[in-house]
């Protein structure tokens, strides 16, 4: 399973796993429920990811007139929104 790819959010949960809850991490692998697990997991924090993302968005007024007015700008601000987001989910994920 280590030279599987689950999307970030799979990977980072099976990491986590891994390292904090072997025994778990192992009887999911002998079973072979470990990569359904995980790919659904990936779907269901994707989901969560954009939808955290829009709401960031929206309270931040990061808009399609920014994008018009100062694309660089706007990138720089969904580059932020994205690493704000990974760091909430990540968080969720180490639980």
């Amino acid at each position: 399973m280590e030279d599987s790819f689950c999307g970030v959010w799979g990977n980072m949960r099976e990491k986590y796993l891994r390292e904090k809850n072997p025994e778990l991490y192992a009887a999911m692998l002998e079973k072979g429920e470990l990569e359904e697990y995980l790919t659904s997991y990936q779907k269901s924090y994707s989901k969560r990811a954009e939808k955290i993302f829009e709401e960031l968005l929206l309270k931040r007024g990061i808009s399609k007139e920014l994008y018009e007015k100062d694309f660089l700008e706007w990138i720089l601000e969904t580059e932020k929104l994205e690493e704000e987001v990974k760091a909430i989910l990540k968080k969720e994920i180490q639980k």
